[in-house]
């Protein structure tokens, strides 16, 4: 008997170190979530190549039958008078690009903040928009970002560049690309 005792509370101490749960205050409510990152990318005048240059904090939290996602980001190096004219920020509705095909518009409510050189928007998702996002994975994220001095379309693309010191033996190349599995993710909050 002992050893059974012993043996579930090994058990919860283990899930409790490995299973943690990751949650998303709003309006002083916590909500379960996932939370991953995007990259935008850029291209340089004569250069079809595309250079990674923002990374882009993606949170989905689950609140009733839909949700709410959150993007966040740094703010490029006009954040000084980005804090003081407070005109930066994300700003406008978001578009997630999904990879059957559809799409998921989020209608800007107003809910963004600039805090720390640190851009956030907060967006409503559907019972609809949380089902597809459970069995379709996102690619790309396409949002407008304030800045100081002007406004722009941002993509936010799910994949990121690793490069590594020595090739692998099959591509014979230093840098691989990989991935976030939104779906899988999305399972994390059911």
């Amino acid at each position: 008997m002992k050893k059974i005792v012993f043996g579930l509370v090994l058990l919860c101490v283990c899930c409790g170190v490995f299973a943690q749960k990751t949650t998303f205050q709003h309006k002083g409510v916590s909500y379960p979530a996932i939370t991953f990152t995007f990259t935008t990318y850029v291209s340089y005048n004569n250069d079809d190549r595309l250079f990674p240059d923002k990374d882009v904090n993606v949170i989905i939290a689950k609140k009733g039958s839909g949700g709410l996602i959150e993007i966040s980001l740094k703010i490029p190096s006009d954040k000084d008078l980005c804090t003081y004219f407070h005109k930066c920020g994300i700003s406008g509705d978001i578009t997630l690009d999904l990879d059957n095909g559809e799409k998921i518009v989020c209608k800007d409510k107003g809910i963004n903040d600039f805090i720390n050189g640190k851009a956030s928007a907060v967006y409503e998702l559907t019972a609809k928009d949380m089902e597809l996002l459970r069995n379709q994975n996102i690619e790309i994220i396409h949002f407008y970002m304030q800045t100081f001095s002007s406004k722009a379309n941002y993509d936010a693309a799910n994949f990121h560049h690793f490069v590594s010191e020595t090739p692998d033996d099959f591509t014979q190349k230093n840098e691989r690309v990989e991935t976030t599995k939104v779906p899988t993710l999305m399972q994390l909050l059911k």
